[in-house]
């Protein structure tokens, strides 16, 4: 087989997992769990430390450990998207023009920027876009 024909295989191999009964429903739990997650912070019903630890519960959260950075997103998007531009930091973005730039150099690390429409719903919890509760970011406190 050439690396044409291995290459057309792996991506008909992505598609049928894309496609996948399992994906569908990790897809619509990660969306589930950011939007109740995303309603619990704006709503002041949840500390940091409850909204890392219930993030980080969720099976289809990605999770970045960088230097002193420990972030969990909790997000069915395709676009998602985390960047190290530069030593010492990291960006999270959603592919339609929202992100955050994280410090993760600083001894605690923080948000140093956010770009495009991003909520803050609390002290270390974000949401990308909207305020939809679909991309949500959660930073270790």
């Amino acid at each position: 087989m050439n690396w044409k024909e291995q290459l057309d295989k792996a991506i008909d191999t992505l598609k049928q997992v894309a496609e996948s009964d399992t994906v569908k429903g990790l897809t619509a739990k990660a969306k589930d769990t950011a939007s109740k997650l995303a309603q619990r912070a704006k709503s002041g019903a949840l500390s940091a430390a409850e909204a890392f630890v219930e993030a980080n519960s969720d099976p289809a959260a990605f999770k970045v450990r960088y230097l002193n950075a420990d972030v969990n997103v909790v997000s069915p998007s395709d676009g998602i998207d985390v960047t190290r531009p530069s030593p010492g930091s990291i960006v999270i973005s959603d592919g339609a023009g929202n992100g955050i730039v994280i410090n993760a150099a600083a001894d605690k690390a923080y948000v140093s920027q956010q770009i495009g429409t991003v909520a803050q719903l609390g002290a270390n919890t974000f949401d990308l876009g909207a305020e939809d509760g679909v991309n949500v970011v959660v930073l270790r406190d």
